[in-house]
């Protein structure tokens, strides 16, 4: 399984670095450019289209986590959805995956290796990201005030990566249950984009917020106090849970999932 661990590690190494670079555009440019805009975006914190983003604008820690803390992880968890659907229901179509189960090893290392392969990978990604956030605040920080701490930054964007854990192993699960990648991708793209929007919009209005919960941003903290003081560990442990039962969902559907046949599991189910 190590070998396999490996090769799916340097089959992402493109990935990773293109990635990251990418990821890295945030707070190259929006913590770089906050002293430039500072007073500019305190005058704007109260307006209507900021609060239904659910982005506070009035100190430089909200500044970090409106932009940082929720569009990183929200692009980062696009990678998520692209690596989970491909790893399984995308290499079945590209014929890779038949070839990889005639190894020597039975189907639940196979799952296990292109998981871990997801937590290695995108754990360096919000490394870089989070090294070059602390290069980018220790260069502006004599002209902002703040009693942030290069620290903190550093530990608010690690931090948010279970978010990004939660939705790459939902993904994984979604390609080893539907019938192909597309229905897939789409399922993670709409539980995405739901749980980002339908966040802040129950934020303010009533009638969303029996559904909050159901939310997977619901469970990122964004506030400068998250910044300054980390997430909450219950918010921390139900995306870690989404992400482990989402797993342990791939695990049980791979090992009963016909290859190449291209069904939902009740249809294969009366296939056999």
């Amino acid at each position: 399984m190590l070998r396999l661990l490996w090769q799916e590690l340097v089959f992402r190494r493109n990935a990773i670095i293109g990635w990251s670079l990418g990821l890295c555009f945030f707070p190259l440019v929006y913590i770089a450019i906050y002293p430039s805009v500072a007073d500019e975006m305190a005058g704007l914190a109260d307006l209507e289209i900021y609060q239904a983003m659910g982005m506070s604008l009035g100190t430089f820690p909200d500044w970090v986590g409106s932009i940082l803390i929720v569009f990183m992880p929200l692009v980062a968890a696009i990678y998520g959805i692209i690596n989970g659907t491909g790893t399984l229901a995308g290499e079945e179509e590209d014929g890779r995956l038949e070839m990889i189960v005639t190894l020597p090893l039975p189907r639940w290392q196979i799952v296990v290796a292109k998981a871990i392969a997801f937590i290695i990978s995108s754990i360096i990604m919000f490394l870089v990201v989070a090294v070059v956030s602390v290069f980018v605040f220790q260069a502006i920080e004599s002209q902002v005030e703040t009693e942030m701490l290069a620290m903190d930054l550093f530990t608010a964007v690690l931090m948010a990566w279970p978010i990004v854990f939660a939705v790459g192993m939902l993904s994984m699960f979604l390609a080893a249950f539907c019938a192909n990648r597309r229905f897939a991708s789409i399922i993670a793209a709409a539980v995405l984009v739901v749980g980002y929007f339908g966040n802040n919009l129950a934020a303010s209005t009533s009638a969303l917020e029996p559904f909050e919960p159901l939310f997977l941003f619901n469970y990122l903290d964004a506030s400068g106090t998250a910044v300054m003081e980390g997430q909450a560990a219950g918010d921390m442990l139900v995306l870690l849970a989404v992400g482990l039962v989402s797993f342990a969902l791939a695990l049980f559907f791979f090992q009963r999932r016909d290859l190449t046949v291209g069904l939902w599991p009740w249809q294969r189910a009366r296939v056999s």
